[in-house]
């Protein structure tokens, strides 16, 4: 007999005893009887603790598969799996346990008070696996899966509750199955988290693994779960979440906020120093016009003439037909008043939030830009960088899907939660029996990802609302649950209740966002890292909405002033020119919708294209690996705007002059793929917008190739590749450029004795590729001097 063998037989009761054992314990339906069960084994001898319990039917399944199915599983007794219980974390006598809590837990995590009191957990990855990760922090236990289950089967609501989270998560041989049947104990670790901004650990995070990698059936748990109490509550002096607040109208939700305001204002010198209301930045120009608040009943629009004042800014979805628009008409009308009644409600409530809050003045483009006038528009718009910047507040109607709907209503009642907890309160006097408190755990509607459904924010689907949200210093944001303050330093609900900022838009960095900015030492990391970060923009813009897609350039044109700054390089309709242009050109979009009507941006642009998913190359770093893999070379890139008052405003036409090779292709759709076929072999392409015939009437006259960039090692650093090793190489898809292709193209701009295509997609060569491009000449020395030179409108 092998000595495992021989160590199983030595710790575990035989199969017979545990069959005769379950068959005791199933014998037991009433839900009060108390049963004394005797088990004769080398580990488990004499009685096991007196226990009320209820038995379903299935009990006898699952006791039977756990201790008598096998005859490697361990008994059911208190002794199995023992609590790590440091005696210093118990400094009193514990109060009388709940029957709710199994004896072990409450002399355990609870006892502990589930590690919520002491060091936050933190994860500490080893590598880039997704399987090398450790923990430390919080309070560890172990378990044996079995006990788990035998704990919850007799009522044991945080064992029911591990069960519950755990489900069915380990995975063998790509097989799920049940986790009583993993023989390893569960590590469980609980304990706070520090959230990043705020500091306060306001969340219970729960790690449950069994040591094993992902190949030999793991049990993997990561739960992060807010936690709170209610204000009279013993545990409150040491669990600060509370529940959202659903009166968001009220005078104690202002109240609060005001508070949150204040503090922002005085203690965070990131914001401080960016804030208007600081003494040192008054700098920026200030907005033509502000809607004066001091009369809630009777607002009028005031003139600044030049002044910066405090003012709080409209965030908002217009959705709808905006009747009570300033205009060329009614503007001498509105400065004298605004009758309440004509303005929709989410502007009404906006002025009473101004009003509340003590600021005088309000801001919002409906109002306060003549709308139809370009001239006072294209002014105003140009002022949007400073006009959120310098604002005190911005007001963030995220929960109004139009402009009729207001933001103020109550929010949905709270739902009951999914647990409540008790909460051994530690301190008071010597020998005292501890108080106890309870914590409560929302339902999983507000513990995921994020605690507050980002899709539910309205103006997180709008265009313009973005530049909005990244230009303002601080925002009081109403969503659809609750409201919170948004700031340059930290993320918080109003009244305490946990946010999870998981999906929160990143803020702009300081070296875009500070008001004293200079451009940034070319290729540096820290102009890298701010050219990633306006890809990151791109990819959230581009896939938001517009109501006229004529101001995809527009809406962000404050934005783009911030970036222009800080990067020192020249804009371009949406992309930079300078030396990783050519990288900048290598967008392409996840999904293809039909091309808008109208001129909105050239083609090379991904303003070109309809809301989509765009995605992007990142730069290359170092900068010579780029060098080495470039396969193009831009000649020049210029445009022509609308309006010369407006340089980043409405495009007319741009011509982006290439020198590269053009390869004739033949461009053919088979199912759900379309290839293009180039002499020899084929090459994947993503088209940049929907074709709504056979791809062969769309370009009779066929498409051409341009390769742009190679994927590249660095002389440097050999393992050191900017895109994924899978592409080999990545370029555009060109089609003859006819005038009726677009309203202007190339037109105001030098393009004689040039060849102009217009772009209609983008190719890359995968690595199972690479005997194309060995046949195609595209892998070995690559040389510009007898390539073409044309144009892209």
């Amino acid at each position: 007999m092998s000595p495992r063998l021989d160590r199983k037989r030595h710790d575990l009761c035989s199969r017979r005893q545990h069959v005769s054992l379950a068959r005791q314990m199933v014998a037991v339906r009433s839900p009060a009887a108390r049963v004394v069960l005797h088990v004769n084994s080398p580990t488990t001898k004499g009685k096991i603790s007196t226990l009320q319990c209820t038995f379903i039917s299935c009990l006898f399944e699952h006791l039977a598969a756990a201790f008598g199915a096998s005859a490697r599983r361990s008994a059911p007794s208190t002794s199995v799996s023992s609590a790590l219980m440091p005696s210093q974390l118990i400094p009193k006598p514990l109060p009388p346990r709940p029957s709710s809590i199994y004896s072990a837990c409450w002399k355990g995590p609870f006892a502990t008070q589930l590690g919520l009191l002491g060091q936050p957990i933190e994860d500490h990855p080893h590598d880039h696996s997704a399987d090398s990760w450790s923990w430390s922090g919080g309070y560890t236990y172990h378990v044996s899966p079995q006990a788990l289950l035998f704990r919850a089967t007799f009522g044991c609501e945080w064992c029911g509750f591990l069960m519950k989270q755990l489900g069915a998560r380990t995975l063998k041989s790509n097989m799920w199955r049940p986790i009583t049947r993993c023989r390893r104990p569960l590590n469980v670790r609980i304990g706070g988290v520090l959230e990043t901004e705020s500091g306060d650990p306001a969340a219970l995070c729960i790690v449950v693994d069994n040591g094993i990698n992902l190949y030999d059936g793991p049990v993997r748990l990561y739960d992060k779960l807010s936690t709170y109490t209610t204000a009279d509550d013993p545990a409150a002096r040491y669990v600060h979440g509370r529940a959202r607040r659903t009166d968001v109208g009220s005078d104690r939700t202002f109240a609060l906020a005001m508070e949150c305001i204040e503090r922002c204002v005085r203690e965070h010198e990131r914001c401080r120093v960016i804030s208007s209301s600081h003494p040192n930045t008054l700098v920026g120009r200030a907005p033509t016009r502000l809607i004066d608040c001091t009369e809630p009943q009777q607002p009028r629009i005031v003139l600044t003439n030049g002044a910066l004042r405090d003012y709080v800014a409209l965030s908002y979805v217009w959705g709808e037909d905006q009747p009570h628009r300033t205009t060329k008409a009614n503007l001498s009308s509105y400065m004298v008043g605004i009758n309440p009644s004509d303005l929709p409600q989410t502007i009404r409530d906006a002025i009473y939030v101004a009003h509340k809050l003590g600021v005088g003045f309000l801001w919002t483009g409906s109002l306060c830009i003549v709308q139809d006038s370009p001239q006072d528009k294209h002014r105003e718009l140009a002022l949007m960088c400073d006009v959120y910047r310098h604002a005190y507040l911005t007001i963030d109607a995220a929960s109004a899907a139009k402009a009729s709907d207001g933001f103020l209503q109550d929010r949905p009642p709270l739902e009951p939660p999914m647990l409540i907890l008790p909460f051994i309160c530690p301190g008071g006097p010597p020998n005292a029996v501890a108080e106890v408190g309870k914590i409560h755990i929302p339902g999983s509607k507000y513990n995921a990802s994020p605690s507050l459904d980002r899709l539910s924010l309205t103006t997180r689907q709008r265009a313009w609302c973005l530049q909005e949200k990244l230009l303002s210093t601080r925002s009081l944001v109403f969503t659809q649950e609750t409201v919170r303050l948004a700031c340059q330093t930290m993320t918080q609900n109003i009244g305490g209740a946990w946010h999870n900022d998981v999906d929160e838009v990143p803020r702009l960095p300081d070296s875009v966002f500070h008001p004293g900015r200079r451009p940034i030492e070319r290729y540096s990391d820290e102009w890298m890292d701010v050219r990633r970060r306006w890809h990151a923009v791109v990819r959230d813009y581009a896939s938001r909405e517009l109501s006229y897609p004529s101001d995809k350039l527009v809406a962000c044109a404050g934005l783009v002033e911030m970036f222009a700054a800080a990067l020192g390089s020249v804009y371009v309709a949406g992309l930079w020119n300078d030396d990783f242009l050519l990288l900048d050109l290598l967008w392409h979009c996840k999904l293809a919708l039909p091309a808008p009507p109208g001129y909105r941006a050239p083609s090379w642009s991904w303003a070109s294209a309809m809301h989509l998913l765009v995605e992007y190359r990142d730069p290359a770093r170092p900068e010579t690996a780029f060098r080495r893999g470039k396969m193009a070379e831009v000649v020049s890139c210029t445009i022509a705007v609308q309006d010369e008052s407006f340089p980043l405003g409405p495009v007319t036409s741009g011509l982006l002059v290439l020198r590269a090779q053009l390869f004739k292709c033949k461009l053919q759709e088979e199912r759900s793929a379309k290839e293009v076929y180039v002499e020899c072999g084929s090459i994947q392409v993503r088209l940049d917008s929907h074709l709504d015939r056979e791809l062969e009437k769309t370009y009779p006259d066929g498409v051409w190739a341009v390769p742009i960039r190679r994927n590249v090692q660095s002389e440097e650093d050999p393992e050191d590749v900017s895109e994924s090793s899978t592409t080999l190489c990545a370029g555009l898809l060109l089609a003859d450029h006819v005038e009726a292709d677009s309203d202007n193209g190339g037109g105001g701009l030098d393009n004689r004795n040039l060849r102009l295509f217009r772009r209609v997609g983008y190719f890359e060569v995968e690595h199972w590729r690479h005997r194309d491009m060995q046949s195609l000449g595209w892998d070995g020395e690559w040389s510009l001097e007898t390539a073409a030179q044309f144009g892209i409108v």
